[in-house]
């Protein structure tokens, strides 16, 4: 609701509004309460003067009333004889006349003559008497308590001509005063003592008795009323307290609060209704205010809301705005001008090269999105071959001057193809709407003929592969499209044929060796995957101590798989050390099964360049060795040629670390690879295997004789220890036999067994 900014703007204005007029009540309101309170203290203190002159004039009337009778002679006379009755009669008589509550008759030592009633004053007339003694006989005025109530005394002096006694005079401070004193201030009056065994206040008022009871109930203790006037727990009155000058015995003034009350809540009420209307006012202002000062806002929110679903300036113009709000107008019409430029540049960017120009992947797969399923046309995918050489020689910057020379060659040739692409690298793609012939590959292949210019005199030839995907087999799926396209260009770079096109069921090879790469490490967990060993023999002692571990694979769908073909996939995909790992426990596991029981028969595992290339591999092979309580002859490793060629020196430090280990080496399919006789003099091993290529026939086939001699002859001569693979009948054998050979493998003496069925052969053998 407020998230608008007129409703913000308008709850602003009244906020703002309101915070000033509620500072203002509130200035005003406590200004008057505070002028009130002041009013109600200055009256009370009027009150209190006009309190205190009451009882001063009252005590010299009653004084004036006793002289009268003090100078009487018959009264004298009787005082001076003593005549205790005529006295008392008298005291009443004049006490009546001037509305005397008590009188009485006191000796010059302050003793008690006679009273008109029993009164226990000695003590207190006796300090008095003293005192007026002292202050040369003049007369007394001053509170007393008797019973719990205050009284005003007068004592006069009875002079004959010396002072032969004293009279007093008590008046009682009762209702009759209280009224009298009230109808003089106007407020009311009360005269209390605290009760010793409540210590409650009580006494006469001039209050009604409800009010009275309340407020004496309120008042606690009385000290506070001495010091300030305090106001009652309803606020009703606003009373201070007069100390009459007699233990336990206080006046108290009343002034009624409520005239003041009923004028502070009339202001109030009139600043609530002030307060009430000006925000009405104030509302309806607000409104006019944020409707006039958002329209422009609105007109540009509708602005930026078009400009923002893409309207170009030819359908939306800008508003027309003077102030502040034109000049973002202004700006937001700059922004516009930019935002339309940068999305072209970007539209341009995401579907184009940004080295050649040309299209890019992501504009390919939008056309074939659309374009697909279709039968008529095709892709053609050029690769340009060893590009990643040129940029070593000559440098990243020849390569992409080559590069955007290549693509403006391939938009010459191929301008009636619908798209000139370039994918990645030194990929490019062509796609055309009428069907693909190998005469158009033939074309486009001595079209690159002719040399390319990279710099001033100095030219470069390119070889380039070809590969076309007819629209035909491209599928209705982009994806599908795009996958196929990359397995006839893999084809074609291994291949040295014009150019490739795709044919049926190839597709369907990727997608095997993509299971066989997906399923590897659930076959090595659920079985698949099993170690057969195929026995070595040694000619010189017709015995078998030794075998080689070969994998075989059964996958639940694809059935047999070779062990050259996944071992090569698993190669191509990086995967080749997790079954490296695997075949090494498997083998060391069941060597320690059979080393346990006596028979030291050692297994050979073949490596792959992937592992060769491990420098943490000894570290492995010590470590399992370990794990199986083996020592480091039961296990023997191969390595081929081509493996010990990918990276020489890195391999001979890895090889060099296993023989020192004690772990025997052989070089597997010599005589296949391409390495010189040099590198098997400085290769760390200490066996050779020839290849079968050169064993299966050389019965029948006199070159392999002779090189299967030589090898044996120079394998010799450089302490190597010689096995031959592939030995198929007694012919072969013999002759192996004859050139001191050193271990015969192959199907003449067993094929790859279980290891169960492995032990089995070989105690038979031993035993024939």
């Amino acid at each position: 609701m407020f998230k608008s900014f007129q409703a913000q703007l308008i709850m602003f204005v009244l906020m703002l509004l309101a915070l000033a007029q509620l500072g203002t009540a509130l200035a005003v309101l406590s200004s008057l309460k505070e002028d009130n309170y002041k009013q109600g203290v200055n009256s009370i203190d009027v009150s209190r003067n006009v309190f205190d002159l009451f009882l001063e004039a009252r005590a010299e009337q009653l004084t004036k009333g006793v002289e009268i009778l003090t100078s009487d002679f018959g009264f004298k006379q009787s005082v001076a004889t003593r005549e205790t009755g005529t006295i008392r009669s008298v005291l009443q008589n004049h006490g009546a006349r001037i509305s005397a509550d008590v009188s009485i008759l006191v000796s010059p030592g302050g003793e008690l003559i006679t009273a008109t009633q029993p009164v226990n004053v000695s003590d207190t007339v006796s300090e008095l008497v003293f005192a007026a003694r002292r202050s040369g006989g003049s007369s007394i005025s001053t509170m007393i308590a008797l019973d719990n109530r205050a009284y005003q005394l007068v004592l006069v002096p009875v002079k004959a001509p010396n002072v032969i006694a004293w009279v007093g005079m008590a008046f009682l401070l009762d209702q009759t005063l209280a009224e009298q004193i009230k109808n003089v201030t106007g407020l009311d009056i009360s005269f209390v003592h605290e009760i010793e065994s409540t210590h409650t206040l009580d006494g006469i008022s001039t209050l009604p008795e409800y009010e009275k009871n309340t407020l004496f109930d309120g008042i606690g203790k009385i000290d506070r009323l001495l010091e300030a006037p305090i106001f009652s727990a309803d606020e009703k009155y606003l009373s201070l307290g007069v100390d009459l000058g007699v233990m336990d015995q206080w006046g108290v003034i009343h002034l009624p609060y409520g005239p003041w009350i009923e004028s502070y809540n009339s202001t109030r009420n009139q600043l609530v209704l002030i307060f009430t209307g000006v925000l009405a006012l104030a509302f309806l202002f607000g409104v006019v205010l944020a409707r006039n000062m958002t329209k422009p806002i609105g007109r540009l929110v509708d602005y930026a809301t078009l400009i923002g679903l893409g309207a170009n300036n030819e359908k939306v113009k800008a508003p027309k705005i003077s102030g502040e709000f034109g000049v973002l107008s202004n700006t937001m019409k700059t922004m516009q001008g930019a935002i339309l430029n940068r999305e072209e540049e970007l539209i341009y960017r995401a579907s184009h090269d940004q080295l050649t120009g040309l299209f890019n992947q992501s504009a390919v797969e939008l056309y074939l999105s659309e374009a697909l399923p279709k039968t008529q046309g095709g892709l053609i995918h050029i690769n340009i071959r060893h590009f990643k050489n040129i940029n070593n020689m000559l440098g990243f910057y020849v390569g992409n001057v080559l590069l955007s020379t290549v693509a403006e060659r391939l938009k010459t040739w191929g301008s009636d193809a619908g798209m000139v692409a370039r994918l990645n690298g030194d990929k490019f793609l062509l796609i055309f709407e009428r069907n693909i012939s190998e005469q158009d590959c033939a074309d486009l292949k001595c079209f690159f003929c002719e040399e390319f210019e990279v710099e001033e005199g100095s030219n470069i030839r390119l070889d380039i592969s070809i590969s076309v995907l007819p629209f035909e087999h491209a599928t209705g799926d982009v994806n599908s499209a795009m996958r196929r396209l990359d397995i006839v260009a893999d084809k074609a770079r291994e291949e040295s044929n014009l150019c490739v096109f795709y044919e049926i069921g190839q597709d369907e090879n990727h997608r095997r060796q993509l299971t066989i790469i997906r399923d590897l490490p659930t076959a090595l967990e659920s079985g698949q995957l099993f170690v057969v060993y195929q026995p070595k023999v040694g000619l010189a002692d017709n015995d078998c101590h030794e075998a080689e571990a070969l994998i075989r694979w059964v996958h639940p769908e694809l059935g047999f798989v070779p062990p050259d073909e996944f071992i090569s996939i698993l190669e191509h995909a990086g995967s080749i050390q997790l079954l490296t790992k695997w075949v090494l426990n498997t083998v060391l596991s069941q060597l320690s099964r059979w080393w346990s029981d006596g028979h030291e028969i050692r297994v050979a595992v073949n490596l792959s360049a992937h592992d060769l290339v491990d420098e943490e591999l000894p570290t492995m092979v010590a470590q399992a060795l370990k794990v199986n309580h083996l020592p480091e002859r039961a296990l023997a490793l191969e390595v081929t040629e081509s493996a010990v060629m990918k990276d020489r020196v890195k391999v001979t430090n890895v090889l060099k670390a296993l023989q020192e280990m004690g772990v025997h080496l052989a070089i597997d399919d010599f005589g296949t690879g391409q390495s010189s006789l040099s590198y098997l003099r400085e290769l760390p091993v200490n066996e050779v295997k020839i290849d079968r290529a050169f064993i299966q026939f050389i019965d029948t086939n006199k070159g392999d004789e002779f090189i299967t001699k030589a090898t044996i002859d120079l394998s010799h001569s450089l302490g190597f220890q010689v096995t031959a693979e592939g030995a198929e009948n007694a012919e072969g054998v013999a002759l192996l036999k004859q050139y001191r050979c050193d271990k015969i493998q192959g199907y003449f003496f067993s094929k790859p067994l279980l290891a169960e069925d492995f032990f089995k052969w070989r105690e038979h053998f031993h035993k024939v």
